[in-house]
């Protein structure tokens, strides 16, 4: 099964913004109630957000950037951690940090492995996907389920999937 840029996710408008604006003087932005039944993306995110509740869940960037992560901003410009963005916001998988290690939000090794074997084909919404999709070639689990003791697995499959998006 192919997980990259051409999945279905990816053919959602990605960048969509809250679905309020502004209707008159002191009006804000319409409340998620307001806004009308979900959108596509809404569904898209709402399956995302479950799928990383086990693995530590999302975070907005500027949460991280209040003291739990320094320079998470820095991090996604550098490409050392990835994210995507919903309702004006950059929302960023915590898999991609390493509790246990010191200082505390010090970035994963294997999940930025893994992104860089995918390429720059991969925008954010596609690589939050690809890691929780069942994977044929890692027995139909998950590769953040298998990133902790199946790294070169993973790897390779992030490499043929990268080989089947670009044909």
């Amino acid at each position: 099964m192919l997980h990259g840029p051409r999945s279905a996710m990816n053919r959602v408008q990605a960048t969509a913004v809250c679905a309020g604006s502004a209707t008159g003087i002191g009006a804000g932005p319409k409340t998620p109630c307001e806004a009308g039944p979900p959108t596509a993306l809404d569904r898209a995110f709402i399956a995302l957000q479950n799928a990383y509740r086990p693995h530590g869940g999302l975070s907005r960037l500027r949460g991280l950037a209040c003291g739990r992560v320094a320079d998470a901003g820095g991090l996604v410009d550098t490409g050392a951690v990835f994210g995507f963005r919903w309702h004006d916001d950059l929302w960023i998988p915590l898999f991609q940090f390493d509790t246990s290690a010191a200082p505390v939000g010090s970035v994963a090794a294997g999940p930025r492995r893994v992104v860089a074997e995918l390429g720059r084909g991969f925008d954010g919404w596609a690589l939050a996907q690809w890691f929780v999709q069942p994977c044929d070639s890692l027995a139909g689990q998950m590769p953040i389920e298998c990133l902790p003791l199946r790294l070169p697995e993973v790897l390779e499959a992030a490499r043929a999937d990268r080989v089947a998006a670009a044909r």
